[in-house]
């Protein structure tokens, strides 16, 4: 009985959530909570140290704060229990520059300080996380169009884009030279209005990851550079570094990557991801309606559950007899769990789209077993003895 349990996955046979029932309760940020790692795994985000915080988030821009739907952005996020955003602090000439230059001092555009205030006001109030991404790497193709051209006078000679002086002004830096160390007060003062605008915010992450090894030198600066600035001004700063990561995000990687404890947002649209739209939003939603039966933060790999060695599908446990699946794609897997008694199991299917339909699997059903789904985008399935 039940050794080849099918559990299908299209909307019409689950049971839909509402808004109020698909979004599990996430903490709030008030004044008196400060964004921090956990306790117990620094790569695990807790406002107050002690219970963590799965950070889940979509975008649809670059830099959102300079769209005029921004309130409305974070208003979609936060309703599909999303309470995590990335930007980009992007530095091209113009009304959305962050600094002016005159005579290679930086010179703040208030205008653009004043709207990023306001955006992470608002999205503190939301109990929503941002994480800064410190530079726009992004302007080394868009050098001739980037303020920095007429703040920093680098050499003109010519140069690869993934060689570009700005970001080897470092001493240690590969393809570093002494006369890019004159663009360094420069740099250091860009860094200090963005702290000043920023660092009495408790729900900011600021990001200095770079492209590649060559640039650890760059990172590694900035990095400790922001934690020493901050601490002088009486506050603590939270850095992300290290390499950055595939932002190329479809459903599958979302929730292969929150199965494996990270910060995980839906990049823009172009020229690859989900932005904000529907789907994005019901991902978050569904992996919302998982955190409701089992705490990512308790679960371990547990590739033993899994019958074959070269199955797409990814499984963990809590220790103690509780099994999480996710399957990316219609199919099937077959399962073998570590269960000493033969007792009723309730089996949960939540689909891609955030709804869920739990089926009772009863004894005896031997030492193997399979589920299936002929759903495209795949779904979770949640494994829980009756006891």
């Amino acid at each position: 009985m039940f050794r080849n349990l099918l559990l299908l996955l299209p909307l019409c046979f689950f049971v839909a959530c509402s808004d109020s029932e698909s979004v599990a309760t996430s903490a709030i940020a008030v004044n008196s909570q400060v964004l921090q790692p956990w306790a117990e795994d620094i790569n695990r985000w807790s406002w107050d140290g002690e219970t963590p915080e799965l950070l889940l988030g979509a975008s649809s821009y670059e830099a959102p704060f300079l769209e005029t739907e921004w309130k409305a952005e974070l208003d979609y996020l936060k309703k599909a229990g999303g309470n995590y955003i990335r930007i980009t602090l992007p530095a091209t000439v113009g009304d959305e520059a962050p600094f002016v230059s005159s005579n290679n001092k930086i010179i703040g555009n208030e205008a653009y300080w004043e709207v990023l205030e306001e955006y992470l006001e608002y999205a503190s109030e939301k109990g929503i996380v941002v994480e800064l991404q410190v530079w726009d790497f992004g302007i080394a193709e868009r050098w001739d169009s980037s303020v920095w051209s007429t703040a920093i006078a680098l050499p003109n000679e010519e140069y690869l884009e993934e060689e570009h002086p700005f970001f080897r002004t470092i001493p240690g830096s590969i393809g570093h030279k002494a006369a890019y160390t004159e663009a360094i007060p420069t740099q250091e003062a860009f860094v200090e209005l963005l702290l000043s605008a920023t660092l009495g915010y408790d729900n900011l992450i600021y990001n200095v990851q770079v492209p590649d090894n060559l640039l650890i030198p760059w990172m590694v600066h900035w990095a400790q550079y922001i934690e020493a600035s901050a601490k002088a001004r009486g506050r603590s700063a939270n850095v992300n570094a290290g390499i950055v990561p595939d932002r190329r995000i479809n459903i599958a990687r979302f929730n292969q990557s929150v199965l494996g404890g990270a910060a995980i947002a839906f990049h823009r649209p172009k020229p690859n991801g989900n932005g904000m739209n529907g789907l994005a939003q019901a991902s978050i939603r569904g992996v919302r309606v998982v955190e409701r039966h089992l705490k990512f933060h308790e679960l371990r790999p547990a590739p033993e559950l899994l019958l074959e060695d070269d199955t797409e599908a990814m499984a963990a446990t809590d220790g103690k007899g509780n099994y999480l699946i996710y399957l990316p794609s219609a199919g099937q897997v077959n399962l073998s769990p570590d269960w000493e008694m033969q007792e009723p199991v309730d089996v949960t299917v939540v689909g891609y789209l955030g709804t869920q339909r739990t089926e009772v699997l009863q004894p005896p059903y031997g030492d193997s077993f399979t589920l299936s789904t002929k759903e495209e985008k795949g779904g979770w399935m949640i494994l829980k003895p009756q006891r």
